[in-house]
């Protein structure tokens, strides 16, 4: 099977090492070995979400860890303030309006970020409000949210603030207890460079007392139960044993490497993308780009689509269109996780020119 760079916010490169992990032979999870994988599973991964509360984690795709943190810190007629200027904002609100909750929709052009301004104002005329829901990285459009200021004003409310860090994670910098966050949901197959199919949510002190007082159904998304586990070293349901042996390798990678260092790796590969991309004489989608990701304008008359082909076919590199009504309009470069060097963006970059340049495109 030819192999690809994928250069798509998710799923990511997989390391060699992590893949070896993964096809080790199986074993048994309610067993002592196992047991002592999920013990530094667990505090690798709060060194990783930078908070001393309990990580969860699910088999499950990101997009669990998000319905399971609208179902276990909410009842049903919550008012909750969902901020969306995208897809992946889109969602968790949509999630919240399938569960009932009195959702007030906070939007903004797909390019732009919300401010903190923004959300003590929504605030402001929602004083009921028992949450916030906000993206990192919106991985359809590239943009990221202050979500460190954000928190400074949601700290000072009673809502919670629950952030998706499925794309942004490991890319862009979030430190969740130094800032004040209460949830950071993300998912296994970008930043954390390993296959797609498992789920993590951090809950705060806050949002762990929230917790306790929710009315919404859930059954495999249970927090409660799931921080008991924890706290044994267990799991309350048959856990993604291969994909967490996985994870074992992933997280001593970054954490070796030191998340300082990580967040610069990106911030270096992601700034000398945007010099090539502006230096060919194209413009960018976002007014506030992620480390993770560029999404690059097409200028009029190439159809994004025709350049993610020429990459595919010619270079063995893929690349994500745009979604949605952009759909045509961008293609999504993604410098993320394992394929976040410098020689694997050159490497993108270069199959990036030639199709634009077979598309008649002149620089």
């Amino acid at each position: 099977m030819k192999e690809h760079l994928l250069l798509t916010p998710g799923p990511t490169n997989v390391p060699k090492q992590i893949l070896e992990a993964t096809a080790l032979p199986m074993i048994h999870h309610r067993t002592k070995e196992f047991q002592a994988i999920l013990e530094r599973v667990f505090a690798d991964l709060q060194k990783l979400f930078c908070t001393k509360h309990p990580v969860m984690l699910f088999a499950a795709s990101g997009t669990g860890a998000m319905e399971g943190s609208i179902t276990n810190l909410f009842s049903k007629g919550d008012t909750i303030l969902a901020f969306s200027a995208g897809k992946w904002g889109e969602r968790y609100r949509d999630i919240a309006k399938a569960y009932g909750l009195d959702v007030k929709s906070i939007e903004k052009p797909s390019s732009e970020a919300f401010s903190a301004q923004d959300v003590e104002q929504a605030l402001k005329g929602n004083p009921q409000a028992k949450g916030v829901l906000m993206t990192l990285c919106e991985t359809s459009t590239a943009v990221t949210h202050p979500v460190k200021e954000i928190a400074q004003v949601t700290q000072k409310s009673g809502a919670l603030l629950l952030v998706d860090a499925i794309s942004g994670l490991v890319c862009d910098p979030i430190k969740m207890d130094e800032w004040g966050v209460d949830v950071v949901v993300c998912g296994s197959q970008k930043g954390m460079m390993l296959p797609p199919g498992l789920a993590f949510v951090a809950a705060s002190e806050r949002a762990q007392n929230a917790i306790t007082k929710s009315t919404l159904p859930k059954y495999y998304f249970n927090f409660a139960d799931t921080i008991k586990a924890i706290k044994k070293s267990d799991t309350a349901f048959t856990p993604a044993v291969s994909l967490i042996r996985g994870l074992d390798v992933a997280l001593k990678m970054l954490l070796n490497e030191g998340m300082e260092n990580v967040w610069k790796r990106h911030s270096d590969v992601a700034a000398w993308v945007r010099k090539e991309i502006f230096d060919m004489g194209l413009k960018l989608f976002s007014k506030a780009p992620s480390n993770g990701l560029t999404a690059i304008v097409m200028p009029e008359g190439i159809v994004s689509g025709n350049v993610i082909k020429i990459m595919r076919d010619e270079h063995s590199v893929i690349m994500a269109d745009g979604q949605g009504e952009l759909q045509g309009k961008i293609i999504r470069f993604a410098h993320m996780g394992y394929a976040c060097t410098m020689n694997d963006a050159k490497t993108g970059m270069n199959a990036f020119k030639d199709a634009m340049a077979k598309n008649g495109f002149k620089s």
